[in-house]
């Protein structure tokens, strides 16, 4: 997997599976507990500043084809640089991949294994994403796109299915909790869009880095619709009266399907495209991560890196033993991280390096 280079759809796929993640198991209880009533609101306004922000990503990545963030960080500070934020980088996404396995661990526990212990669950996520980075071929890519279809679908056909159950009264008053909830505090959501992070990472695996504008505007767009309707699902049906439950909405939401006896327990398929999803977000973040540390020190192989890095994964899912303590990592720890990381680090360090990169050529034009 060391030459690994994807197709436009499968890149696409890659980024809608990161970000449903995050919004499946986190992100939709977190908009509707702060928004209430206008949970769908703010859904659509942070879907929009979602796109304005990878657009003005794209912008920044133009001067730098074919490169990552750590890449072009280089080119700004030198390998100090680029140290730093490869290991800024890694650790945040060991960190984000230990929340999401955490969180769905603790789930099919509760609905079940309730006799089980929680160490044997976390350890077959952590197995089966083994497996997988260690193939070198780049099929789970391909996977990944058939995953993606199925979740979609998923999600999709959720939403049609409930109808019934929607009492539309759910979205007034209108603003919710005021204007500033809505559209101030509101706009700390947009970490359901957190695999944006991801998106620095694309370029050098793309067949065709000159189409990322279009892979990074498609995916988010596709990313923003599926929330939109996730949040819609839910909010029409439980209202802003939804509490703190450990199960993640979607699912529950699922239940409320009746579809004869033809076909049952769909809540059961439903979640087995989620623990798919979580095992392949949990395989491309160790494979990134490996990536960018074998780029960063000049490893001759990145898998040396795969096992560790799902270590850390576990030891870190195990360490999280309470639901106060998870509840905190993903509300607010969660939000932080990426508005520091992806958001305000990265966007600074592309933006030094386009005014680098515009002096240096205005330079060597003088001289020539």
């Amino acid at each position: 997997m060391e030459n690994l280079k994807i197709t436009n759809k499968e890149a696409i796929s890659l980024i809608f599976v990161i970000i449903a993640n995050t919004y499946v198991y986190i992100t939709d209880r977190i908009i509707i507990h702060s928004c209430s009533s206008s949970s769908l609101l703010n859904t659509v306004y942070i879907s929009i500043i979602a796109l304005l922000f990878t657009f003005f990503i794209t912008l920044l990545f133009k001067n730098f084809p074919g490169k990552n963030i750590v890449e072009i960080s280089e080119t700004l500070g030198g390998k100090v640089l680029k140290i730093s934020l490869t290991i800024i980088y890694y650790i945040y996404f060991i960190f984000l991949s230990s929340v999401i396995l955490k969180k769905v661990s603790d789930c099919l526990q509760i609905i079940y294994y309730p006799m089980t212990n929680i160490i044997y669950i976390i350890l077959l996520f952590i197995l089966a994403a083994g497996v997988i980075c260690s193939f070198r071929n780049p099929g789970i890519f391909k996977t990944t796109a058939i995953a993606s279809y199925l979740l979609g679908i998923a999600i999709v056909v959720i939403f049609l299915l409930n109808m019934k159950n929607y009492d539309l009264r759910n979205i007034f008053p209108l603003f919710g909790n005021g204007l500033t909830v809505t559209f101030g505090t509101g706009l700390s959501n947009l970490f359901a869009f957190s695999g944006l992070s991801h998106l620095y990472f694309l370029p050098p695996i793309l067949q065709k880095p000159e189409d990322f504008k279009k892979i990074s505007l498609i995916s988010i767009a596709i990313s923003g619709f599926l929330l939109i309707t996730t949040i819609a699902n839910i909010l029409f049906i439980y209202s802003h009266s939804l509490i703190n439950i450990e199960l993640f909405p979607l699912y529950i939401s699922v239940r409320y399907i009746e579809f004869g006896t033809f076909l049952q327990r769909l809540d059961s398929i439903f979640l087995s495209f989620c623990i798919i999803a979580s095992i392949i977000y949990i395989s491309i973040s160790t494979i990134l991560c490996s990536r960018i540390w074998k780029k960063c020190f000049q490893l001759s192989d990145s898998r040396p890196i795969v096992y560790p890095s799902l270590l850390l994964i576990f030891a870190f899912s195990m360490n999280i033993k309470e639901y106060p303590i998870l509840n905190f990592l993903e509300d607010t720890l969660s939000k932080y991280l990426f508005f520091t990381i992806p958001v305000l680090i990265s966007s600074i360090i592309l933006i030094l390096a386009n005014v680098k990169f515009a002096i240096t050529k205005k330079r060597s034009e003088y001289i020539e």
